[in-house]
């Protein structure tokens, strides 16, 4: 993991508040201390959660950021302990086919041994006594591996179902580990990409446009004036703005194009195959877009707008590097009015 980001400073919070925080911070040690093996993956789940805190916090929010912390942490422990069980279960039955073959293999051996015998007591003389204890030892040898065998063939039956529900429960786990996976790549709140999501899925993009020589356009939005909404509103119309906000751009937006929540109210949009200026015209059709459908809260309607900064990915460039780009370029739209849309040097 890297290196540690300092914390910021905390304001004074209300008792109810300052409980909360406590509860969490316990909470958190005590998962971390149960997943051994698996703090790193947790402290990525933990990303949407550490977004929520950096919002101004109140009660409600506090429930809701620890409701889904004991989700998370459920999910994971529930979905390690099906694999160990799965694991133990697919052992089991490994040894158990091993063995029975090995005992069929060891009584046919057995029983052919006591025909070669047998076969070369024929070739001597027989009187009527010998020969019924001569068929009698046969008949009873073929009895008994036809006993062994009949016991093989029912425990690798059942053998058999145990490898069928086993393979039935390892679909199922994981298509939760993909739900799980899920979770941690998007934001709780409006359902697009976090940052973890958008690295994934950034990689992939940047893989095609090489292999393909196609262009990949970012564009890095940011909302203007949006403390003011929270100062006048609340946050719970702050959460409503953002929802109200990605719900339009997904109406505006193509399929294949993405978004991710990068911060508090910052968004980075990718457009796959698309040069910057057809990445900027979208946008501007999402900027009239907004114009014409004002965010409404308990009968107050408010106009959203952002400003952007758009640049064309070089191949060769890291995410990290094309996006200080794009923010060089938004920086720029915000000092010359906002709501516009900039493109990078």
């Amino acid at each position: 993991m890297g290196a540690r980001q300092p914390l910021p400073p905390i304001a004074p919070l209300p008792p109810d508040v300052t409980q909360g925080l406590v509860r969490l911070v316990l909470r958190l040690c005590a998962a971390l201390g149960q997943l051994v093996g698996n703090e790193e993956a947790f402290a990525e789940a933990l990303l949407p959660v550490r977004g929520l805190l950096g919002l101004a916090l109140t009660p409600g929010r506090l429930d809701e950021i620890e409701a889904r912390i004991e989700t998370l942490i459920e999910s994971q422990l529930l979905e390690q302990r099906g694999i160990q069980e799965a694991g133990t279960t697919l052992r089991q039955m490994l040894t158990l086919v091993v063995e029975q073959l090995g005992t069929v293999g060891a009584g046919t051996e057995r029983f052919a041994q006591r025909l070669e015998g047998y076969t070369q007591a024929c070739g001597g003389p027989l009187d009527a006594a010998a020969l019924r204890r001569l068929g009698g030892a046969m008949l009873e040898d073929a009895r008994e591996l036809s006993a062994q065998l009949a016991h093989s063939r029912e425990e690798l039956a059942q053998a058999r179902h145990k490898v069928e529900t086993f393979e039935r429960r390892l679909h199922r786990l994981e298509s939760e580990l993909e739900q799980v996976a899920r979770m941690v790549q998007n934001d709780p709140l409006t359902h697009v990409l976090n940052r973890r999501g958008l690295d994934e899925a950034v990689s992939v993009e940047m893989a095609r446009a090489t292999r393909y020589q196609v262009p990949l356009s970012f564009v890095m939005i940011d909302l203007d004036d949006f403390k003011a909404i929270n100062d006048s509103l609340g946050h719970a119309a702050g959460d409503r703005a953002l929802v109200h906000f990605i719900t339009s751009a997904q109406v505006s937006l193509r399929s294949t194009e993405m978004i991710a929540r990068t911060g508090g109210e910052e968004f980075v949009f990718v457009f796959p195959a698309t040069h910057v200026d057809e990445a900027v015209a979208a946008v501007e059709r999402l900027q009239r877009a907004l114009t014409r459908s004002p965010f409404d809260y308990e009968g107050q309607g408010r106009l959203i707008s952002f400003s952007g900064g758009a640049a064309l990915w070089a191949p060769g460039e890291s995410l990290a590097q094309v996006l200080r780009r794009c923010d060089a370029a938004l920086y720029r739209a915000k000092d010359s009015g906002k709501n516009r849309v900039c493109r990078a040097d």
